[in-house]
This record gives C-alpha cells, sequence and structure tokens, in this order.
C-alpha cells in the first residue's frame, strides 16, 4: 500500500485558474508512487469557482478530490488552517500547503516527498516575477524579520511538513503559517524552486497587501518583540540613572552648575521608559487576550463540497 500524502490548497474566487492548477498538479502527482488527497479550501468564492469545482475529477487513479467550502470569508491563512482541520481527519502522516493559483508550481513537489524524513520541508523561493518596487519592499520586509526575529524568511506556505507539526499548529493557531513553521522545533530541510507566475496573470498581492503580511509573521513573534521593549525599557532606565547621579553628584558634591540639556534629557530618558513599559504591558494584555481567544476558534467552519455525478 503506498504512503498517503495530502495536499491543502485554499482558492478564493480563482476561477478558471484553480481548475488550470488542478490539471498541473494532476500532471505531477500521477507520476508519484504515492496516493495523495488534494484537499481544495473554498474561501467563501462569490464567482463560479465552487461550480467548476464541482463538476472536475482527477483522471489519476492515485489522486482523490476533496472540496470543502468555508461558511464565511476568513482569509488566506484562515483558510489553510481551516484546511488542516479537515485534513487531519484524513488517514495520512504528511501534509503538503500551496497555493492554488499557480505561483507555488506543482514541479516541486517531487522535490519535497523526497524528505519525508523530515519534520518540515521547506519551498525556498527562488526567482521572483514581481516588480523591482515588490522586490525591494520585500527585501526590507525580510531584513525586518531577521533583525526582530533571527529567523531568516526566504521562503512562504508552500511547504510539506508531519502530522506532529500539524497537529501543533492546530493547538496554538496561527496568523501566519510560515512564521508559525520558522518557529518550530524539528528536523528541517529546504529545497529551491522558483515562483511561476500566476495562471492569470494578475498577482493579488500588492504592497498593502505586502504590509499586511508582514505584520501578520510578527505577531506569531509576539514575545520576541515584547521582550525588545522590556530590553529597551532597561537600557533606558540605566541610562536615566546614571543621568539623575550625575545631576545629583554635580548639585550636592561638586557644587558645579548643571547643565540645562542634562535635565531635559534626564526627563526625556524617563517618558522614553514610561513608553517602553507601557508598550511592554499593552503587549503581554494582548498576547494573553490572543492565547484566549485560539482557545475558541479552533472548531470548523466548513461543510464539504461533493462532486457533481457524471451521467
Amino acid at each position: 500500500m503506498p504512503e498517503t500524502i495530502t495536499v491543502i490548497s485554499p482558492c478564493h474566487n480563482e476561477n478558471v485558474t484553480v481548475i488550470k492548477f488542478l490539471d498541473l498538479l494532476q500532471n505531477t502527482l500521477q507520476t508519484l508512487p504515492y496516493h495523495f488527497h488534494v484537499v481544495v479550501v473554498d474561501d467563501y468564492s462569490t464567482d463560479n469557482t465552487i461550480k467548476l469545482l464541482k463538476a472536475f475529477e482527477f483522471t489519476a487513479s492515485n489522486i482523490e478530490l476533496h472540496i470543502i467550502r468555508l461558511r464565511f470569508n476568513v482569509g488566506h491563512q484562515g483558510a489553510i488552517y481551516q484546511g488542516l482541520v479537515f485534513a487531519q481527519h484524513l488517514n495520512c502522516d504528511h501534509f503538503i500547503v500551496m497555493d492554488s493559483d499557480g505561483e507555488d508550481s506543482p514541479l516541486a513537489i517531487p522535490d519535497l516527498v523526497a524528505h519525508l524524513n523530515y519534520d518540515i520541508v521547506h519551498v525556498v523561493r527562488g526567482k521572483r516575477q514581481e516588480s523591482l518596487s515588490f522586490k525591494l519592499s520585500y527585501w526590507v520586509y525580510k531584513g525586518i524579520f531577521k533583525a526582530v526575529t533571527g529567523n531568516q524568511m526566504n521562503f512562504g506556505n508552500y511547504s510539506l511538513f508531519n502530522r506532529r507539526i500539524l497537529e501543533t499548529a492546530l493547538y496554538n493557531n496561527f496568523h501566519h503559517f510560515a512564521a508559525f513553521l520558522s518557529k518550530q522545533k524539528g528536523s528541517r530541510q529546504y529545497v529551491v524552486h522558483a515562483r511561476d507566475k500566476r495562471i492569470d496573470g494578475k498577482s493579488k498581492m500588492n504592497f498593502k497587501s505586502l504590509v499586511h503580511h508582514a505584520f501578520k509573521s510578527l505577531v506569531e513573534y509576539g514575545e520576541d518583540l515584547l521582550m525588545i521593549f522590556l530590553k529597551f525599557f532597561i537600557l533606558i532606565m540605566i541610562l536615566f540613572v546614571v543621568s539623575i547621579s550625575n545631576i545629583l553628584y554635580q548639585k550636592f558634591w561638586a557644587h558645579t552648575a548643571i547643565l540645562g540639556w542634562a535635565s531635559t534629557t534626564a526627563i526625556g530618558l524617563l517618558n522614553m521608559a514610561i513608553i517602553s513599559i507601557g508598550f511592554f504591558i499593552l503587549g503581554i494584555l494582548l498576547v494573553n487576550l490572543n492565547n484566549k481567544r485560539n482557545i475558541y476558534n479552533s472548531q470548523s467552519i466548513f461543510e464539504e463540497i461533493k462532486p457533481v455525478e457524471k451521467k
């Protein structure tokens, strides 16, 4: 009996794009010695995506299609999460997450399944098809992410992982799947593959989307961000104590004139310290609130769509 692997792919208003993607996916999967469950997560599309999906079927005997439709739109990351909720009940131990717009090329899957002994296998992005301004913005984002987290973000959601990682994701929930994976402990491997152009040639990712994407990735490292504010607070307080000590020494021991900027600097440092500790306390409250929210968000909000029976 061949090993079973599940492919999870979210989509929203993809129209015929998702059908072309499934055809490309079949071309690759049918050549591999595994049985595949393909889970397409429709994030409450308002076009004819569902109608087209219901009429689609794989001709390859080693591929089984599952279509789930969310009861309301939850966004890309939420759709991935719901796909994982569904996939946990399938009889398999390895899972692949990839987009359905064609940018995550199915041709990378043979390289992924060649490393099933690893907990996580990332597809590292090779050449990108975006504009120069987008590439520059993405380079800045990666620099900020590296500075804050200490980890390199040169991969996206496209990855393979085992059941332990899936169960961890379902227990903890996530805002940004790639950043969540970057935090996980375990064996890790990387395969390099260039991102293809969208099948319809119109990318949904713009500068605004990239900014939102960046914020969500940093949310996964909320505790690390809080530590930055705490360290900054400690540093400012040390400088404040040194500044106040110098002022007191000049006034009561050295009996010399105190420069005006010394008092101004001390007050400024105190204000910065108050702001830093304020952000730290607010951050703790938000992280705690988010952790409580995650407990109630681990529920399914989908229905499985059965394909149209062929006459």
